[in-house]
């Protein structure tokens, strides 16, 4: 008996779990159930962010998607865009761009933003497809200025009218600094052209609207975001690509309501005009100077390829190559004999213009010079034509230049005031630049000039119109204040390097 119930007790150690009639059995398939639904509930969550990070990524320009990897900083701010490093593209007009897009369903005009707004977005990078520019002249109805709740936050967009074809219009986002949006608003007036050019201006499209009246609008932005001035405005303003957009407020960036009050604004302008006979045509309400103009900024010429030495050539007496005439007595030096043991004199990769010797300037009492008994002048030898890398295309050289003394009203600024415009800028300001200066580089249509005391490291890159030779290299230039340069930019490189961007804006 007692070895029955030790057997009894050893079956029931050794008895099966799964088989116990001890346990319920609804438990045990309950506990498999849970853990089956959960893993199948990661599965589907692993897919859903699979699927949903190449949505994200594939679509920047959903405002979701825009807020998700601009705080991740998997998403680049817009950037600026060199001339010759431009993304591939074609050129509209206003009657291409009209038989394209006006016959567009809503889906296909919605599927198009789409894509044109991604690729701005990601800097063109890739890009689907090329990009599109406008081409032609538009008379500007209205501007307004932008805020934290447009897309742009910061600037001004000009609402303007094609004058090819009126049903055409566009909003030229100007992308700026707070402290430009008054000077745009004194040049951005009614009825001022803006001429978009193939060769200096890339006005890329980021959105299409259709218009209840059947017009077609088109939301622009000059990818090179240059600087501009208006021949009828004082002062520049100067273009920098956004920090930050506001997606989620979308495009376009003129409403409804700002869209009838610049219609309305601009019917006023043409019965104005048309009351005051200046109005021959519809689309003609400007005249030639209400343009508004591109300030093109040189390239700064290099100073570091060598040239052979000059030969010698002997003359009677010393001369002296000046750049123009100026109103008061210069001194300038003499030039110093040349022998071929003269190392060779580094000049710009650009295309160096032979010095024209003339005769000294008259001065009343001329200050005393000592040179040697004999005097050489060089005669440079022409360096090889630049390759076209070495200057950018399209540069115009057509602006308006003045008598001397009678510019427009602006700052007089010396060689060591530049330190300080580089730091703070201009402020949209007129800004001029006098002093003495000596030409380190020319080319044929521009100059490098340093001032003789080195002050500062600082380099004038001067451009100087149609008509207008530039100096030779190695003679003296002088500017007063009644004949300065007018200064476009200041930039200070990281090498404590200043380049300073002027151009001639005086007749000889």
């Amino acid at each position: 008996m007692p070895h029955d119930e030790e057997t009894k007790n050893s079956r029931a150690w050794f008895k099966d779990p799964d088989t116990d009639p001890s346990k319920p059995r609804g438990r045990q398939d309950g506990g498999l159930f849970g853990w089956t639904v959960l893993i199948l509930l990661l599965i589907g969550v692993a897919i859903f962010c699979w699927i949903g990070s190449f949505y994200v990524f594939g679509h920047p320009e959903k405002p979701l998607s825009y807020e998700i990897l601009s705080k991740l900083k998997k998403i680049e701010s817009p950037k600026r865009f060199e001339l010759t490093a431009a993304p591939r593209g074609e050129f509209l007009r206003a009657p291409e761009i009209m038989e394209r897009y006006a016959a567009m369903r809503p889906r296909q005009l919605e599927r198009t933003n789409e894509v044109l707004l991604r690729n701005y977005l990601r800097n063109f990078k890739p890009c689907d497809g090329l990009v599109p520019y406008v081409l032609g002249t538009f008379n500007i109805l209205d501007s307004f200025e932008l805020t934290g709740d447009d897309f742009f936050p910061s600037g001004v967009v000009a609402l303007a009218q094609s004058k090819e074809n009126p049903n055409l219009l566009i909003e030229q986002v100007f992308c700026a600094d707070k402290r430009m949006v008054p000077t745009l608003h004194r040049t951005l007036l009614t009825g001022l052209d803006m001429d978009l050019k193939r060769e200096n201006e890339l006005a890329a499209v980021i959105n299409i609207e259709r218009l209840n009246d059947g017009r077609i609008k088109l939301t622009t932005v000059s990818i090179l975001y240059p600087s501009y001035e208006a021949a009828t405005a004082d002062g520049t303003f100067n273009l920098d690509p956004p920090e930050e957009l506001n997606v989620q407020a979308g495009l376009p960036i003129v409403d409804t309501p700002r869209q009838r009050e610049a219609d309305s604004k601009y019917d006023h302008f043409r019965r104005k005009a048309r009351l005051a006979g200046n109005e021959e045509k519809p689309t003609q309400l400007a005249d030639t100077k209400s343009r508004l103009m591109r300030v093109e900024k040189p390239l700064a010429p290099e100073e570091t390829q060598p040239t052979p030495a000059p030969t010698p050539i002997a003359t009677p007496e010393p001369r002296v190559a000046v750049a123009l005439p100026v109103e008061k007595p210069v001194e300038v030096r003499a030039g110093l004999p040349v022998s071929e043991a003269t190392p060779p004199v580094p000049v710009s990769p650009i295309t160096a213009l032979p010095a024209t010797p003339v005769n000294p300037l008259p001065a009343a009492t001329p200050t005393p010079v000592a040179t040697p008994a004999k005097v050489a002048e060089a005669k440079p030898t022409p360096s090889p034509s630049p390759s076209p890398k070495a200057i950018v295309a399209g540069n115009s050289r057509n602006w308006q230049t003045y008598e001397a003394g009678r510019m427009p009203r602006g700052r007089l600024l010396g060689v060591t005031d530049i330190s300080s415009i580089a730091k703070r800028g201009t402020g949209g300001d007129r800004v001029y630049l006098q002093g003495n200066f000596e030409v380190t580089a020319a080319g044929p249509d521009r100059a490098v000039l340093r001032s003789p005391k080195r002050a500062g490291n600082i380099r004038v890159i001067v451009q100087y119109p149609e008509g207008m030779p530039p100096p030779a290299n190695g003679t003296s230039v002088a500017r007063d204040e009644r004949r300065p340069f007018q200064v476009l930019d200041v930039r200070e490189s990281s090498g404590g390097q200043i380049n300073v961007y002027v151009r001639e804006v005086t007749r000889p």
